[in-house]
């Protein structure tokens, strides 16, 4: 009877940490890329919906180039928002979106860059059925200040 319990109480246990890890398989992005998803965006507060940052690049004084992957999960996006000294993205997979303001809406697919301009008002993210990955590289650093404005109303982003 002992035999049987500690086989049974085993096989709970493998099932129950199985479990851990499939959740955790869950939360990346079902989508091919290069570079590790990274965790949570900590600047999250600036985005609707979820989206996940890898430093690749941080800033420092040698080489003054912040370069971070970003994921966005389906229908995540950024805020409105501008760089002082500008930003390319360089998209690595899934179908996202860019947005200057007054201007029409961009479809972004892997391998698409985009250049944009110091203060120009924008958004990106992904599509409402889509994962998106790019990278954001910083220009113009160290004087480069990201200021965040409005979320982007459900209304416009479809």
């Amino acid at each position: 009877m002992k035999i049987n319990f500690l086989y049974i109480f085993t096989l709970m246990g493998l099932s129950f940490f199985s479990n851990i890890a499939e959740a955790e398989d869950m939360k990346k992005a079902p989508i091919d890329t290069i570079f590790e998803q990274g965790n949570v965006n900590p600047y999250g507060k600036f985005f609707t919906g979820t989206t996940y940052l890898n430093m690749l690049s941080p800033n420092d004084e040698v080489f003054n180039a912040p370069i971070g992957n970003v994921t966005f999960e389906p229908g995540a996006r950024t805020n409105w928002h501008k760089h002082s000294g500008g930003q390319i993205l360089l998209v690595l997979s899934g179908e996202g979106r860019y947005q200057e303001r007054g201007k029409t809406l961009q479809i972004l697919k892997k391998g698409d860059v985009v250049r944009i301009a110091p203060d120009v008002e924008h958004w990106h993210g992904a599509a409402p059925d889509s994962w998106f990955t790019h990278i954001s590289v910083e220009t113009n650093v160290p004087n480069n200040q990201a200021t965040w404005l409005e979320p982007v109303k459900d209304q416009d982003y479809k």
